[in-house]
């Protein structure tokens, strides 16, 4: 049983201080905004910056504001505008570029359509999702990591960069995990799509540098509540090539009181998009994917 990883995210985790101190919101951009909006050019951002300072693009897409802009002087207003400026307008483009190739791969493999309609213009966050064998070997899912469907029966572990701590979004936002095979039965006649493979939601953003869930990660409270349990790759024979989808998806109320609890019985059919309507999701934050096929 040969299984061939392929994953996709968009983002890299902050760097570094920012210019003055922050008053994070680390809330996902609507959309990416144009280069003058977001570097300080142009009529929109100076009057934003008269009232609040000016927007500061993290490399995940994430914004924050400074905090202590009204205690600057004019002086010191205008060299950190002009820092600012400069690295927003870099961060944009670098973020505009890994959006078009992820999107570019999603539709190669027909995630788009077969899964998810599009990728919203916000920018999405980065994610990371090992495996661990029987014998405790680790395998970080990668493009073109061949796995077993022995080395994937075991729930991963995905973690993903939280918010900066004492930030807002630590105390209000939250991410549900979903893993899911389109190909169910098979890809050329899916009547089953989508098989629903794994569902946690409502994890808590706690602050930490790296968030996790999974393998050997608490289970309850902060790390969100586990609707449907994970079960491994289990394509049958003789059909195939199976994605298997991990989706993120990024949300600031709690939705486990709305859950089918009949979900960990009935996976067949699983309608992503009635499912993200029905909590109010919107677009995943992050898409990841791998294939399995049984021989």
């Amino acid at each position: 049983n040969t299984c061939h990883g392929t994953t996709f995210a968009l983002g890299i985790a902050n760097q570094g201080s920012e210019v003055g101190t922050m008053a994070g919101t680390d809330q996902p951009l609507p959309g990416l905004p144009s280069t003058d909006e977001a570097t300080g050019t142009g009529r929109t951002t100076t009057s934003l910056a008269d009232q609040m300072g000016p927007m500061v693009i993290n490399e995940d897409g994430t914004m924050k504001r400074i905090a202590n802009w009204g205690e600057m002087t004019e002086v010191e207003r205008a060299n950190t505008i002009r820092v600012i400026s400069k690295r927003n307008a870099k961060r944009i483009e670098t973020l505009k570029k890994a959006r078009e190739e992820m999107v570019n791969a999603l539709s190669a493999a027909a995630i788009i359509p077969d899964v998810i309609a599009d990728v919203d213009d916000t920018p999405l966050r980065s994610t990371f999702i090992s495996y661990t064998g029987p014998d405790s070997t680790r395998i970080e899912l990668e493009n073109g990591i061949e796995l077993t469907q022995e080395l994937s029966a075991q729930e991963p572990v995905v973690s993903w960069p939280g918010p900066a701590a004492g930030s807002a979004d630590t105390d209000s936002s939250f991410m549900t995990v979903i893993m899911l095979d389109p190909d169910a039965p098979s890809r050329g006649a899916p009547q089953f799509r989508n098989w629903l493979h794994w569902l946690v939601v409502d994890v808590q953003n706690f602050g930490g540098d790296i968030i996790s869930i999974g393998l050997d990660q608490p289970k309850g409270g902060d790390g969100g509540k586990e609707i449907a349990s994970y079960k491994g790759p289990t394509p049958p024979k003789g059909t195939g090539l199976h994605r298997y989808v991990f989706l993120l998806f990024r949300h600031t109320t709690r939705i486990a009181d709305t859950m089918d609890t009949t979900l960990e019985q009935n996976r067949a059919s699983f309608n992503l998009r009635e499912f993200t309507e029905a909590t109010g999701l919107g677009a995943p934050s992050s898409v990841m994917f791998f294939t399995c096929q049984s021989q």
